[in-house]
């Protein structure tokens, strides 16, 4: 038995030595992998979320850029440079369109004014016209798609009664905006 116990001291000498070793390095060394892993997993989720982030604000600042583009190309293409354009437009254009449409120009008048916290103005134009129903019809949808950026604001209709002028009198008001500027 003296000899069984002489083998199975350096067997437990081995043991105690092994578990010392598993308490004093392994066991915090896996602790230290386990944080690690979980800071490489919170910062790979953190770097996720900020490339999100930055794509999310790239597509907004590449949106933005699309809607100045889109917003120049409309003021320097469709808008009237001016006042004075602004005039051409409803005055030329109005009554081109009533003759168009069989419709009789009885006046027209304009007033502009300026578009609040904006560099647009505004010309706002107002007729009246006589005609038949159908003719005001097409007057309004020719009106509506012509290439001119027209805004047919107030549509008012009368029913003629009288012998001298027969059929519908309206009154239509029209706005157009222009580039207001310094100079108007």
């Amino acid at each position: 038995m003296a000899e069984k116990r002489r083998l199975i001291w350096p067997i437990v000498i081995a043991l105690l030595l092994n578990l010392a070793m598993f308490a004093l390095v392994v066991y915090p060394l896996s602790n230290k992998v386990a944080s690690g892993e979980h800071e490489a997993e919170a910062s790979a989720l953190a770097l996720a979320a900020s490339k999100r982030d930055y794509a999310s604000a790239r597509q907004t600042v590449t949106g933005k850029q699309q809607a100045d583009a889109e917003l120049t190309k409309f003021y320097e293409n469709v808008l009237p440079p001016d006042l004075s354009g602004a005039r051409r437009i409803t005055f030329v254009r109005i009554p081109q369109l009533a003759q168009q449409s069989n419709l009789r120009l009885e006046t027209q008048t304009s007033s502009p004014s300026k578009v609040r916290d904006s560099d647009l103005g505004k010309l706002t134009h107002t007729a009246v016209l006589t005609g038949e129903y159908r003719d005001i019809r097409r007057f309004i949808h020719q009106l509506e798609t012509s290439p001119e950026f027209l805004v047919l604001e107030r549509v008012e209709l009368t029913q003629n009664e009288s012998e001298s002028a027969r059929g519908i009198t309206v009154n239509v008001q029209v706005a157009t905006y222009f580039r207001a500027g310094d100079g108007n």
